[in-house]
């Protein structure tokens, strides 16, 4: 059996997280600055915008893709492979660089933005083969439900994952314990969830593009789809009830979220 890792592109809980710092701000008793809300909403706004597009036509879909279709037991490319662009991403402005998206590890970027050596620009496409050349058998786009949605709609058998691996944003994490819900089913976009082969390989290049990114699960024999980490184990179960839920009805997302309700998620 392929060992495939599972590995999540980007921070869940954003498109969540900006929906209630619009909404707290309404909030008299809100226990948070206005500055600091101010900080979290400019931190949001700064991420890159990641945008799947299913094959080279350009179609968008907000369901799972599949990749690397078994034949003969072993994987296929198939044509049409998804592309990831992204916008609202630093990129070098001078040298043999121009153009590139900046590391996650690069140093000095405010007196480098000062310098007008970065600007922010476009990225048409991020990874050129990613497919074939990292072994990626499906890729999934995160939305209603969250992290934990996505990883119940995971195709291709059981796995293990660990929430202790699972990135969030401080502000999220903040948020979340204000409102007293999950972070883990909070309504999340920008961000997607990958089985691969080569996980450490496409690690490296992901993070040399500038994307946040981390493995947080194993694929495993059978069918189930554990939790494993210092908290103990338990079985991944579904709900596709999101966090957002329990705070506003259903009349209030759909007038305030138009994509919420539908598969296609975009804002």
């Amino acid at each position: 059996m392929r060992r495939e890792k599972i590995l999540l592109l980007g921070y869940p809980g954003q498109w969540g997280s900006q929906f209630l710092w619009k909404k707290i701000r309404e909030d008299q008793e809100c226990p948070f600055s206005r500055a600091f809300i101010e900080e979290e909403e400019k931190r949001l706004r700064s991420l890159p915008r990641l945008y799947l597009k299913e094959t080279a036509h350009g179609k968008l879909k907000g369901e799972a893709v599949k990749t690397l279709p078994e034949k003969g037991g072993q994987p296929q490319s198939c044509p049409g492979q998804p592309i990831l662009s992204a916008e609202n991403i630093l990129l070098f402005t001078e040298g043999e660089k121009k153009g590139q998206s900046i590391p996650l590890y690069e140093e000095d970027l405010q007196a480098k933005w000062n310098a007008g050596e970065l600007s922010l620009g476009k990225v048409e496409n991020l990874f050129p083969n990613w497919i074939s050349d990292f072994g990626i058998s499906e890729i999934l786009p995160l939305g209603r439900g969250g992290i934990l949605f996505g990883l119940w709609q995971l195709s291709g058998g059981g796995f293990s994952f660990s929430y202790e691996k699972i990135p969030f944003l401080q502000g999220t994490i903040e948020l979340c314990e204000h409102f007293q819900i999950s972070p883990y089913y909070l309504y999340s976009g920008n961000a997607y969830l990958l089985r691969l082969e080569e996980a450490e390989a496409f690690l490296d290049l992901v993070r040399e593009r500038g994307i946040v990114a981390s493995c947080i699960g194993i694929s495993e024999e059978g069918k189930k789809r554990m939790r494993r980490d210092a908290q103990g184990e338990s079985f991944l179960t579904k709900r596709e009830r999101d966090s957002l839920e329990e705070l506003f009805s259903k009349k209030e997302l759909e007038e305030s979220l138009p994509a919420f309700f539908r598969k296609e998620d975009s804002l």
